[in-house]
């Protein structure tokens, strides 16, 4: 704490432009103020709570709220490691509630860093920004999270400086996570079934369950039926087992999404027509497979839930973006011949993956190679294909 402590003062001091005589002057040396900032003294409280003060920081000193605050970033940090989302969630909204309280305490940098669990990943290069300066006094169990940040938005390219702090089950599964969500799939594979292993050695259901879950979405984007088939028939049992029923929701989702983009629509109308979820994506989903078997005016009525669904939620450009398509192709029975229809494609390929993920990329490729094949775009086909590995991905066992 204490080097946090000398980093925060150094840093609101340079902020404000004071002079370290300015600042300490009636409370302690200059000399002294100067080994608080460098971490090589522990100030008690008599000292550094005018320090602060002087910066304009109320800090918390109230026992009894560092008692709670302490019992409670140890709460979140013990069911984050085990994979409770569900749990972190209940007391991420207790932090919330106390977070400016916390924000002025000796767990801010633990306030920050577990606010990210709750971000959208946008928002999480500022929360990087605040917490950069204090990276190095960080301890051992809010570094590990930190380097997650940093991978999750790219400012580091590889795990391998998180992996090496054997931080736990819980960031090799994340790292495989986020490795997927870039198109990394091979290596993405190795740490989510790394990540099971642990978890089934260490007993922690609720990662075996995440890692399954996510090794199922890693063989569908590369291609193994089989392979993908079996993770989530594996993670379907875990769920069954732990009471996860939106979860065993989210597997059909997510199998019949797949069987639609590898052209299997007669089976992922099966899926979907028989295990409804009542979520955009999967109305989304439904009304492609609608579409596909002829059933026009269904699919217009699973459309249209799909877009009262993007307005209630308040869904951004991109998705209203991926349900024109659908809307352009039941409008228009020569869509596949029309360039504008090509230009929606594209623009809908470059924004999902820049935004939700390589995976609604992947989804949209073929509609866009229909388009490019259809108006005898050849080469830009190619090179789409050779991006993003199409040709070399085997739809089977």
């Amino acid at each position: 704490m204490e080097n946090f402590v000398g980093l925060l003062i150094r840093r609101e001091r340079l902020e404000k432009n004071y002079s370290q005589e300015g600042l300490c002057r009636g409370i302690c040396a200059v000399s002294y103020l100067s080994k608080i900032e460098q971490g090589k003294a522990q100030a008690g409280d008599d000292v550094v709570v005018p320090l602060l003060a002087r910066l304009g920081i109320d800090f918390e000193t109230d026992p009894e709220f560092l008692a709670w605050g302490e019992a409670l970033v140890v709460s979140l940090y013990e069911k984050l490691l085990t994979g409770r989302e569900e749990d972190c969630r209940q007391k991420l909204e207790e932090l919330a509630e106390k977070k400016e309280r916390l924000l002025r305490s000796p767990y801010m940098l633990d306030a920050l860093l577990l606010e990210g669990l709750d971000n959208e990943e946008d928002h999480l290069p500022e929360l990087l920004d605040r917490l950069e300066p204090f990276a190095g006094a960080m301890d051992r169990r809010q570094y590990p999270l930190y380097l997650l940040w940093r991978l999750a938005v790219g400012r580091d390219r590889d795990a391998e400086p998180l992996l090496r702090l054997a931080a736990g089950t819980y960031y090799t599964v994340s790292a495989g996570n986020i490795y997927l969500r870039r198109g990394r799939y091979t290596e993405a594979a190795v740490l989510l079934q790394r990540g099971y292993d642990r978890a089934a050695e260490e007993g922690r259901p609720y990662l075996m369950l995440l890692a399954r879950l996510l090794l199922g979405n890693c063989y569908s984007a590369i291609g193994h039926r089989r392979l993908m088939e079996e993770s989530y028939q594996i993670a379907r049992r875990l769920g069954e087992e732990l009471g996860q029923t939106e979860l065993l929701a989210s597997i059909d989702y997510n199998i019949a999404a797949t069987y639609l983009e590898w052209g299997m629509d007669r089976e992922a109308l099966a899926i979907l027509e028989t295990a409804p979820w009542e979520d955009l994506w999967y109305w989304h989903k439904l009304a492609i497979a609608l579409e596909r078997a002829g059933r026009m005016a269904e699919a217009r009525e699973a459309l249209a839930r799909a877009y009262a669904d993007q307005k209630e939620l308040g869904r951004d450009t991109t998705v209203e973006k991926i349900l024109d398509l659908v809307a352009y192709r039941l409008d228009n029975k020569d869509y596949v011949k029309q360039e504008a229809y090509a230009v929606m494609v594209r623009e809908v390929c470059t924004q999902a993956e820049k935004e939700l993920g390589e995976g609604y990329a992947r989804f949209h490729l073929p509609f866009l190679l229909e388009a490019l094949e259809a108006q005898r775009q050849y080469k830009e086909a190619y090179q789409l294909m050779k991006e993003f590995s199409y040709k070399d991905r085997i739809i089977g066992d």
